[in-house]
């Protein structure tokens, strides 16, 4: 996903006085160091574009630090079309209007379009705590999960993060909520060209997520293994 989550842009707000437009920083967020995102349930606003091409949806986001994911695209009726569920390293997208759910594991996932962007979700959602690194500036890294990246801190937030292939993940908008700092829209820019938007509404932080939050419906479902779906492609 481009694509969590303890993060934050300096954003300026325009005021207007004598005729001239006067642009004054927001002050930098306060909160506590080391306060950082275990649970989260949103509303989300999505979009995918590459090229000419794009898409938009709405739907809903669960996460549990630090491997567990499900997100949820909504029809304008508020029905089920399609959903994507992350625990560990098992995945299985479900597509509701087909009735079928493709299973496997993250690294069968296709390599390029949605397929990259899920196999990259949880590199997306794993940030140092708010104020546990660099206040300010970039430092060059190996991540939990064995990747080199390059982040760049504002405030003690992580604004920006980049492997050497090229993807890049920016947190903007931080807001503070339940006490921890959230990144309210994140974009994932893609090595090839893709671009992934992902927009948070009334979120709710590190609340009780039941087990079974992430365990997907496919009762009645005709289950493809991932390979299958790469087919489709």
């Amino acid at each position: 996903m481009k694509r969590h989550f303890p993060l934050l842009f300096l954003l300026s707000t325009l005021f207007l006085a004598s005729g001239c437009a006067i642009f004054t920083p927001k002050p930098p967020l306060e909160y506590r160091p080391g306060v950082q995102v275990d649970t989260l349930s949103a509303g989300v606003s999505l979009s995918i574009t590459k090229g000419e091409q794009g898409m938009g949806a709405n739907g809903f986001l669960l996460y549990q630090r630090p491997d567990r994911m499900r997100m949820v695209i909504l029809s304008p009726f508020g029905t089920t079309i399609m959903e994507t569920v992350v625990v560990g390293e098992e995945v299985t997208v479900v597509d509701n209007s087909k009735g079928v759910a493709f299973r496997g594991l993250l690294a069968e996932l296709p390599q390029q379009g949605q397929g990259d962007t899920w196999r990259q979700a949880r590199w997306v959602m794993e940030v140092p705590a708010p104020g546990s690194s660099l206040r300010d500036g970039t430092v060059e890294r190996t991540s939990s999960m064995g990747l080199k990246e390059r982040v760049t801190f504002e405030n003690g937030l992580v604004v920006v993060k980049s492997l050497a292939n090229g993807d890049e993940a920016h947190y903007n908008d931080y807001e503070v909520v339940n006490g921890v700092p959230l990144a309210t829209e994140i974009i994932m820019y893609s090595h090839d060209g893709g671009r992934f938007r992902i927009r948070i509404t009334e979120p709710e932080v590190n609340t009780d997520l039941a087990p079974e939050a992430f365990t997907p419906h496919v009762d009645n479902l005709t289950i493809y293994p991932l390979s299958a779906l790469q087919g489709k492609q």
